[in-house]
Order: structure tokens, then sequence, then C-alpha cells
């Protein structure tokens, strides 16, 4: 096309970690993102902002702003949420994880409102998945298949580094948050030092309500010497020293994100069975680029046990690792979802 689409994204706001991907879509459509979050510098974003402002009542938020008058200014829209439809000249696209998924409830968990929510979504021009696991479902509910697209989510990472045959610790990446389950990581590496004669220490990055819980645990074990927590860190640089040099990234309690950050550095990624997760639980390929293990903390220390001992084994499953996120799951391969779900939509209203 000649002309580039007009494309509005409607979002709370845009986090550190979706900025690359943004970027690339801002460097194909004219591309403005309307959010109440903090405005990011001009100088970083290929894209528009508009600054929206919202009031609470009765626990709902609402936008201040006239979301539609904004909307008609655009050929497609792209939501996050629930935009009532109405008749509109703009295409449509949802974007989400399809299933309820959230802290409290587990991935595809609540099924009662499953007919509300793809009767909703059935209303955009086309819908566009975190993962391919919605579309049966959809389909099954008589959504038109040819409207469903999946951008896989993922993260931009570029470089692809050098592994290293011998590894030197685990890490875990993330807010230190209870629902993801840090108590049991650390009985897992109690119980994989007591198990081992080759001890790795344990590097956990990140910040949250259970820093203090941890660092008193730590202490209480005498164990300071071995596991090190650095903070929060969101410099991609920074985060490859520590990605680069690690025998597995261990997550117990959740599979976001960081499954893809890990694998594009060469990482492992070990996560229970019953992780939260909004679908990035399904990169992890048991035994071949990660575990997916039972939720018990034996089983986890076995797996680290193994995988400190065992280099082989190790390198092995991060080449593989490396190589998923860079033939299936890179930043282009998601952007090009995204490319197919704005085009369909813009083709329906444009006919």
């Amino acid at each position: 096309m000649n002309k580039k689409i007009k494309l509005l994204l409607l979002a709370n706001f845009i986090p550190h970690y979706r900025l690359p991907i943004l970027n690339m879509l801002g460097e194909k459509y004219d591309f403005t993102i309307a959010h109440y979050g903090k405005l990011i510098d001009d100088s970083e974003a290929n894209f528009n902002q508009i600054k929206l402002t919202i009031k609470g009542i009765n626990g709902f938020f609402f936008f201040k702003e006239n979301i539609y008058k904004l909307a008609k200014q655009f050929d497609v829209v792209i939501s996050l949420g629930e935009l009532r439809v109405i008749p509109r000249r703009f295409g449509l696209v949802y974007w989400g994880i399809g299933v309820t998924a959230s802290y409290d409830h587990a991935f595809d968990s609540n099924s009662k409102i499953d007919g509300i929510r793809i009767w909703l979504m059935n209303k955009a021009d086309s819908i566009l998945f975190y993962s391919d696991y919605p579309i049966k479902k959809y389909v099954q509910k008589g959504v038109d298949w040819k409207k469903l697209f999946v951008a896989n989510n993922t993260v931009k990472v570029t470089e692809k580094v050098i592994i290293p045959y011998e590894k030197k610790h685990f890490l875990f990446v993330g807010t230190l948050y209870r629902q993801k389950r840090l108590n049991e990581l650390l009985k897992s590496y109690k119980q994989y030092i007591q198990i081992t004669d080759k001890i790795l220490p344990l590097i956990i990055i990140g910040d949250g309500d259970e820093k203090v819980n941890i660092l008193n645990w730590i202490k209480q074990e005498n164990l300071e010497d071995k596991i090190i927590l650095t903070g929060q860190i969101n410099n991609q640089q920074t985060l490859k020293l520590y990605y680069q040099d690690s025998v597995a990234c261990v997550s117990p309690g959740q599979a976001g994100l960081t499954v893809l950050n890990s694998m594009a550095y060469g990482v492992p990624f070990v996560t229970s069975e019953n992780a939260i997760t909004g679908g990035e639980i399904f990169n992890v390929r048991n035994n071949e680029n990660g575990f997916i293990y039972n939720g018990d903390t034996n089983e986890l220390a076995g797996i680290m046990k193994k995988l400190a001992e065992d280099n082989e084994l190790t390198y092995k499953l991060s080449r593989n690792a490396q190589n998923y996120y860079f033939n299936e799951r890179n930043a282009e391969i998601m952007v090009k979802g995204f490319d197919d779900a704005i085009e369909y939509a813009f083709n329906v209203k444009k006919n």
C-alpha cells in the first residue's frame, strides 16, 4: 500500500519490554498509542502518543475522553479491552490471551464466561491471540477461522550470543510476588545443594513484595554466599550478561515473557505444569529446550542437580532454546501476526 494505514492502539500503559515491538509497528504504520501510563520519551518512541485520563466509579474505570470520537480518526483500532461495538468505519482488532488468565486464575480455568468473552470478541473484525491455544475453542463456538490470528508473545533480541559450554549459575528474573512461588524455588535450591558436589549460585533479579521475606530466609539458612539478589534490571545489555552464563532460568510459579527472553540468550527454562501463564508456557518443550515438572520441590531439586552436573545436556538444551527463539519466536514473527490481523480488519471495513 502506498499510503500507510492509520493505526491506533488503546492500552493501559506501555511496559518497557513491549517498546521494541511497538517501535517495529511504528515503522510500518502511521501509529498512535493512547494510554494513561507514563509517556515514553520521544527519543525512544517510533510512534505518536495520546495521554488519556481515567476515573473510577464503584470499582469500574472509564476514560474521561471520548474514545469513539478519537477512534473515528483512524483506519484500524487495536483494543486490549472491551471497546463497545457501535456503527463504525474503522476496522477493529481485539488483542489478548483469549481465555481466562491472571495471578488469581489459572490459564483457561474459568470456562463459565467463555460464551460472553467469545461473543464480545467476535464483534471485532479480527481477533489477535498471544498463542494459537484459543483458536480451536473459538471456531467451535462459531467464530469464522479466517478472522483469527496469532502474534505469539515474545521479546525482541537481535544478537545471537555465543553459548558457553560451562555455565556458572542458576537464574530467576521477574517481579518478586508471592504467586510466583519463590519459596518453592528457595526450598528446591537448598535441597539441590545438599545432593550435589557441583554447587552453582542462584541469582535472583527483580524487586517486589517478597524481597524482604526472601532476604530473611537466605539469612536464616546461612546462604548469603550462594543466593544473590541484584534488584530490578531492565537494561537488556546487562541482563544479557546474566542470561549468557545461566544453566537455566527457574520460575516455579510463572511462565511469562521471561521464557522467550531466556531462550533468546540460549538459556533453558524450568517451570511447573500449573504455572501462571498467558500461553508462553507452550514454548517450553520438556527435555528439549527446558523442563516442565509436576510442582514437587524434590523433582525441581533433581532437575537442578542434573543441569549443574551434565554440561553436555545443558549445552544441548541451551542450543535448542536459542534456535527455537530465532527460528520460531523472534520479534519479526510476532509483528507479522499483527500485520495479518490489521490488514484483514482494514480490508473488511474498506470492502
